[in-house]
């Protein structure tokens, strides 16, 4: 197996390198927990999505139900508004009204134009049902599902993103490190600094290394590793011969070689 000197050590290709390619490769313990937690990213995304969905799917029902009652048992009367609310492209109503005597509450999303021309205290018609007049809404604004689904989707589509994102984060932390494990070319590596640092929650040390490619010419890479490197101590790097700024240290904690 080829050695080459510098001033401090000589580096020999690891045995377990030096066979046909591709090498067999299987996860380590940290490897597969990566990988677990991405998927169970990822199924919590789609369950969060799903249970928003499907909660907004109820509520809806829910309300067509109750606005189809209302509509057709509904009495009109007079409430007064008691706040005007708007936000994230909804404007919305709060109002009290009393049957027989006694007060209830309601609560209505409102065009623009009906909730402009809204204060506070001022009347404003609503229908409500008799035999439950807490069962009630603007009479000239029926509840409409559209609003509700506006901030649903974006809730669903924001929990997929972050869960997706999550889990993508993790994978790459392991399925990179695989391919270079499997097909990368070792080449001696030189360690050129050794800093300490941190990556998320983890303490460590960030050591930066100079490689030589065949064709004699430099290339570059960093890894974090929880132990310091002495600068200028001899590694070994795997890179991809394609895309030599693709690189890692040998050996990597996600990936382990397979025993033949």
């Amino acid at each position: 197996m080829p050695t080459v000197e510098n001033e401090t050590e000589s580096w020999t290709i690891p045995p377990e390198l030096d066979q046909p390619l591709p090498r067999r490769v299987r996860l380590s313990g940290t490897g597969v927990f990566n990988c677990v937690f991405a998927a169970a990213s990822i199924i919590a995304g789609m369950a969060i999505a799903n249970q928003a969905v499907q909660g907004e799917l109820r509520r809806e029902a829910e309300a067509q139900a109750r606005t189809r009652q209302v509509s057709a048992e509904g009495r009109e009367t007079d409430a007064t508004v008691t706040r005007l609310t708007s936000g994230l492209g909804i404007d919305s109503v709060g109002y009290d009204f009393t049957v027989d005597g006694r007060t209830y509450s309601g609560y209505g999303v409102m065009a623009p134009s009906h909730w402009a021309a809204l204060q506070v205290g001022s009347p404003l018609e609503i229908l409500y049902l008799p035999s439950d007049p807490a069962k009630s809404y603007p009479e000239s604004d029926p509840p409409n599902s559209q609003t509700h689904w506006l901030l649903v989707l974006p809730v669903a589509g924001m929990a997929l993103f972050f869960m997706f994102s999550f889990a993508a984060i993790q994978l790459s932390a392991v399925l990179p490190k695989r391919r270079l494990l499997a097909r990368g070319r070792p080449a001696r590596a030189v360690v050129t600094r050794c800093n300490a640092g941190s990556r998320g929650r983890s303490s460590g040390y960030f050591l930066h290394y100079d490689f030589s490619l065949p064709d004699g010419s430099k290339s570059q890479g960093k890894v974090f590793r929880s132990e310091p490197v002495t600068e200028g101590s001899t590694a070994t790097a795997l890179y991809d011969p394609d895309h030599p700024q693709r690189n890692t240290l040998y050996p990597l904690a996600m990936v382990k070689l397979t025993a033949a």
